[in-house]
């Protein structure tokens, strides 16, 4: 039988030679980028070693290296980029080559965790952490223009192009990896296959199992909290009174929205019982709240209200993906999300989630300077867009590390009201 790449990880000199040896060209590319301020290239090399090391250390030793073929493909856009024309195309090979390096990182967690991710879910894995790979360096890129006065990201427009070729690039190495294990046995694609784990087992292992509610951490009194709530609503009916009174069609559709929003909370407690607590509900309240008002008339006269309610929509984002990820653990018994790679895997959703947004205020943008039409969704350039990754990030951690108790228990209501729910038969 073949050995599957998870294996090699434990296995073969010739493999880890050829590995190594990939690793060690990729290190000389690398240091000759560096002395020739090519700052696209050097960060390509290095989040290549670092993550060609992981199963190194994690392992301790130097046979625990990846699969050969993973590594030598690394080269290859490095080699690209040194025989590309000009700067742009430079860029467009290096973060087409986010794939390869969203693609070893799949492996290694496959190898090194308990994981278990259907197919669809494993092209969905690599193509999100292939996405977060390019905003990372195009934020790192940006910050470096900004200290030294550089233009490494010339543009907005250039900077978008760059993360929609790392995400296309991202799914069709997703496809491949896919592709590439139809070959071996489903039990090979984890290197420590579990049957999963209960969701009182998974709330322990976590460390978020008997946390007291939002609404008992608060310093406000329930009461008091669920006052904030109903005058919050009436602010966002006032802002959407006078979208109808000045005929505002923007007003009017943005405050509608996040009104209705407000009410979600009350309806899913209500209709499917979920324990949407005061704490909980004025979170949600707080951040539609911020976000309609910013729309009405501080985005325009004030860039740090964006910077503030970026980061607290983010945790909202990354709510969703951590009810997403339980759900999925509970239902499917061909997925397991082990604990303690829950908390990376809400950063690299919301990452990845941020980026898709941003590609879409980007596809509006195109759609209006083609036909003149006013788009619901815009950009306003290079910073906004970095800024907007930056903040989202910020949030994505805040949810991942101190947000998580809090959701325990809509999450487990969640999982047992969908416990019979046909797309999530076993």
């Amino acid at each position: 039988m073949s050995r599957t790449p998870t294996r090699a990880f434990h296995g073969e000199r010739s493999n880890a030679a050829i590995s190594w040896l990939a690793i060690v060209i990729v290190v000389l590319i690398g240091a000759r980028a560096l002395v020739d301020g090519f700052v696209h290239e050097v960060l390509f090399a290095a989040t290549v070693v670092t993550v060609a090391v992981v199963p190194l250390i994690a392992l301790r030793s130097t046979r625990a290296a990846l699969p050969w073929e993973v590594t030598a493909v690394a080269i290859a856009p490095l080699l690209g980029a040194v025989l590309a024309p000009d700067l742009w195309n430079r860029q467009l090979v290096v973060y087409a080559g986010a794939a390869t390096i969203a693609l070893a990182l799949t492996l290694e967690v496959h190898a090194l965790t308990e994981i278990r991710l259907e197919r669809w879910l494993a092209i969905a894995f690599v193509t999100m952490l292939s996405a977060s790979v390019a905003a990372t360096w195009a934020v790192l890129t940006w910050t470096v223009d900004l200290v030294a006065g550089t233009d490494l990201l010339a543009s907005n427009t250039e900077a978008m192009w760059l993360l929609i070729v790392a995400t296309v690039a991202g799914l069709l190495a997703g496809v491949c990896f896919d592709r590439y294990y139809c070959r071996f046995p489903g039990e090979e694609l984890v290197s420590a296959p579990v049957d999963g784990i209960e969701e009182d087992v998974f709330a322990s292992e976590a460390d978020i199992d008997g946390h007291p509610p939002l609404e008992e951490r608060l310093p406000a009194s329930g009461r008091a909290q669920r006052g904030l709530v109903q005058a919050l609503r009436l602010g966002m009916a006032a802002i959407l009174g006078y979208g109808v009174v000045t005929f505002d069609p923007g007003v009017i559709s943005n405050a509608a929205a996040m009104l209705a929003v407000t009410f979600l909370p009350t309806l899913l407690r209500r209709r499917y019982g979920l324990p949407f607590d005061a704490g909980l509900t004025l979170w949600i309240t707080t951040v539609v709240f911020m976000h309609a008002i910013g729309s009405f008339y501080i985005y325009d006269r004030s860039f740090w209200w964006h910077n503030l309610t970026h980061p607290l929509s983010a945790t909202l984002v990354g709510a969703v993906g951590y009810v997403a990820v339980r759900t999925l653990d509970e239902h499917r018994d061909e997925i397991h999300m082990p604990p303690e790679l829950v908390p990376g895997t809400i950063v690299v959703f919301v990452l990845s989630f941020g980026v898709l947004w941003e590609i879409g205020e980007f596809g509006f943008d195109v759609v209006a300077a083609y036909t003149g039409l006013e788009m619901p969704l815009a950009q306003h350039g290079l910073d906004d867009t970095m800024s907007d990754i930056v903040f989202n990030t910020i949030g994505a951690i805040v949810v991942a590390r101190w947000g998580l108790p809090y959701l325990t228990d809509v999450t487990d209501a969640v999982t047992d009201r969908l416990e019979d729910w046909w797309i999530l038969g076993r």
